[in-house]
């Protein structure tokens, strides 16, 4: 699998995926988690617009490992 970097206008997440299809479906799932804060404070569904799909660098996927690292340890 090949890690991708996919995006709306205001977030953004890193999948693993077999191509940029997979990423798309992978990308929209975790993007939706990430806008439950915002479809809670409007009370409704909020649409995901995907605008840019890519191969992630080598400085992203180390920072997004960097993050989900801290945020492990302040669960911890």
């Amino acid at each position: 699998m090949t890690t991708y970097f996919v995006a709306t206008l205001a977030k953004y997440v890193l999948v693993d995926a077999i191509d940029e299809a997979d990423a798309r479906a992978r990308g929209h799932a975790a993007l939706h988690e990430q806008y439950a804060d915002m479809r809670q404070r409007v009370g409704r569904d909020v649409p995901i617009t995907i605008v840019t799909i890519r191969l992630a660098a080598d400085d992203e996927i180390e920072l997004g490992h960097w993050h989900q690292q801290m945020v492990a340890n302040e669960r911890a």
